[in-house]
């Protein structure tokens, strides 16, 4: 008798002590959901990763990066209980950071491994997969972005941001407002009529 009050004992025990765990890890991800501010991230990401504190910048994308002057912004969605995930964000935030270019910002937002929650944003913003990147400039979403297996995040992203840009000036070639309020002298384009047409214009 005393035996089996005991294996109750004990079994009652390992359920509590499990629930409790769950709870625990539930809370712990529930806490990472929202927005989440660049300290945390980096925070984050080193803990999780012990080698993402030595790691710097790619050079390559810090040159595109430091050129840009009208305003860029980068919403970021991860699951930060995820490495990955962490890793991706904190390596836009550094990026960002050591550009020391105002132009640029960025915000994090951390949701659910099923995307339930922050319901409100994630529909808002149409996400349906993270990690994922949305990228605005000038206050208008020109596209998004996903990791790609072994790739330079920020290289992706600076990238990225110039072929928006690119694209954008072309299509608006015929518009010489456009130009006069945009800077573009580093894009490859061919605007000699933009910029004689400003000429007559001042």
């Amino acid at each position: 008798m005393r035996r089996t009050r005991n294996a109750i004992a004990g079994g009652m025990l390992c359920v509590l002590l499990g629930s409790a765990a769950l709870a625990w890890r539930g809370g712990q991800e529930e806490a990472l959901v929202g927005y989440l501010s660049k300290d945390k991230i980096v925070s984050l990401a080193a803990a999780a990763d012990g080698s993402f504190a030595s790691c710097s910048p790619s050079p390559n994308a810090l040159a595109t990066l430091v050129t840009l002057v009208d305003p860029v912004h980068v919403r970021v969605f991860l699951v930060a209980s995820r490495s990955d995930d962490l890793k991706f964000a904190g390596a836009i935030c550094r990026a960002f950071e050591a550009s020391g270019n105002a132009a640029l910002s960025a915000e994090f937002i951390g949701v659910a491994k099923d995307l339930y929650e922050p319901a409100a944003i994630i529909a808002d913003n149409g996400v349906t997969e993270v990690p994922a990147v949305i990228v605005y400039w000038q206050g208008v979403e020109v596209g998004r972005i996903q990791p790609k297996p072994g790739a330079v995040v920020e290289e992706d992203l600076a990238a990225f941001i110039q072929q928006s840009r690119a694209q954008i000036a072309q299509e608006m070639l015929l518009d010489n407002e456009f130009f006069r309020n945009t800077f573009h002298s580093d894009l490859p384009l061919e605007c000699t009529r933009c910029h004689l047409a400003c000429v007559s214009l001042k």
